[in-house]
Parts: structure tokens; sequence; C-alpha cells
């Protein structure tokens, strides 16, 4: 009996790891070389009616990252599905309603961004033994890290050429990897959905926080995402795209943990 229940643990233990294993195998992984670089460089933003907008950014300060890998691509419904398959939860109900509260009653379909709440996303992470980037790793990546080309946004100085947003988006969301990548190879960090991060939200505590591979404030009561949406404008009223508009990668916004609407997706990261 001893024997039969060992030889059952032990089925069970490589069946989690092979599947696990064969979750990894399934992310698009791009590297990131470490390095030190300016968080929060932008510290205003400018909105389509000219109107100037402050403490909506990273805290601006000098960072340095460890090397790390991030996703090529923001995490998928089919990716999410596998996962769920795979421990046995339940795929989680498409949201029926926009973030502005208009009914919509979305459908999953696998190549678009998963919606998920935070908890989901970092389950997710755990799963294929990665984890949520930080703030300053998001950051940093979307800007192309160490290969920046100093871009507002992430890949371009014209956010329409690389991100679904309000202009071009058609009023949701679209599958995953369709337009520009960044200098990186990273897709979608401007627009198309917000990405949680690990980070908590709390700027009153930001200061007290290490310089060298931050991870946000220990506790708050909203996590970060980053990216922003499709919904928002980038360009001014006469048509040009906004310098600084908030889709700028120093941007981060915040909500409760649980919160799932058209407007939040995710990507995952690892260390080296």
């Amino acid at each position: 009996m001893t024997k039969l229940i060992l030889t059952f643990l032990v089925g069970l233990l490589l069946l989690l790891f092979t599947s696990c294993r064969h979750s990894q195998d399934k992310i698009d992984w791009i590297f990131v070389e470490g390095g030190t670089f300016e968080q929060g460089k932008n510290q205003i933003i400018i909105s389509p009616k000219g109107d100037t907008i402050n403490g909506f950014t990273s805290p601006h300060r000098i960072v340095e990252l460890d090397d790390f890998y991030i996703s090529k691509y923001e995490i998928t419904v089919k990716q999410f599905r596998e996962f769920c398959e795979a421990t046995g939860g339940k795929m989680p109900d498409a949201p029926i309603e926009s973030a502005h509260g208009i009914k919509v009653y979305y459908k999953w379909i696998d190549e678009n961004p998963m919606l998920a709440t935070w908890d989901e996303a970092n389950e997710f992470a755990k799963w294929v033994g990665g984890r949520l980037p930080t703030e300053a790793e998001w950051e940093y990546a979307a800007k192309g890290g160490k290969n920046t080309k100093g871009y507002k946004y992430s890949g371009g100085n014209n956010p329409i050429e690389v991100g679904w947003v309000k202009e071009n988006s058609d009023s949701t969301f679209h599958k995953v990897g369709l337009l520009k990548s960044n200098e990186l190879g990273l897709y979608d960090m401007t627009g198309n959905v917000g990405e949680w991060v690990f980070d908590w939200y709390n700027p009153e505590k930001d200061s007290l926080v290490s310089k060298k591979n931050p991870q946000g404030p220990t506790e708050g009561d909203y996590k970060i995402s980053k990216g922003v949406s499709w919904f928002y404008e980038t360009q001014s009223a006469d048509g040009r795209p906004l310098e600084y508009g908030i889709h700028m990668p120093e941007v981060r916004y915040q909500s409760p943990k649980g919160t799932r609407n058209d407007g939040f997706g995710f990507r995952i990261a690892k260390s080296k």
C-alpha cells in the first residue's frame, strides 16, 4: 500500500512538473539586459485639451535593475484557459460590462489578451515559474532597456503606430501582437489593455523603497497597472500625437486587485 501511494505521489509530481514546463515552453520570453535607467523621467501628462496633469506617473528616480525576462506578448485567453484546465480551476466568466458601464457581453477569444484580476495574473505567473514584473522592470522594458531610442511611447513617438488607442481601436481591445513592437521586440506595451504589475500603489511610501530592483511599497489599497488601454485619446485637438500623453510608460494607474474589465490584462516576467 505504501509503495502504491508513493508511486501515485511521484506520478502526480511529474504531472504537475510536466504541466508547468509545457506552459513555460509556450511563453515567448524576451531577455532584458539589466542596467541603470531614469524611471519616471516625464512627470507631466498633457491632455488632448492641453491641460497639464501631475501626480499620475511613477516616481522620478534613478533605478538599477538586474537582468530579467519578460513575455513578448500580453498573456492570452488561450494560455489562461490552459492554466485553468491544468490546475482544475474554473475559467472566469467574461465581463458583461465595459470599464464605463456599457453592456458588452464579451466572449472569450483565444488570441485576445486575458482580462484578469491581479490575483489571477499573479497565480498564472507563478504557475509557469515566473512572476509579475515590477513597475520599474515594466517601464524599463517598455522603453527598450539598453536598446532604447528615447521614444515617448513604447516603440515610437506616434502611439497609433504601436498601440491600440482611442483613435484606432474601434472602441475595443484587439488580438495581441498586431502592431509594431518596441526596441526589444515587445508588443502592446502602449494601449490595448493596461497590464498589472507586482507593485502596490502607495505613493506616500515610494521614497522608502530600494532603488536597486525596487518592488514597490509593502502594502497599499490598490495595485498598479501600466500601459493604459484602448479607451484613451492620444492626439491633440489639431490631430497631432501628444508629446506627453497618458500612454507613456511613466504613467501608472491604480485599481483594486479584484478589478476585471476590458481595460486590464497582464504579461509576466521571470528573473534570470
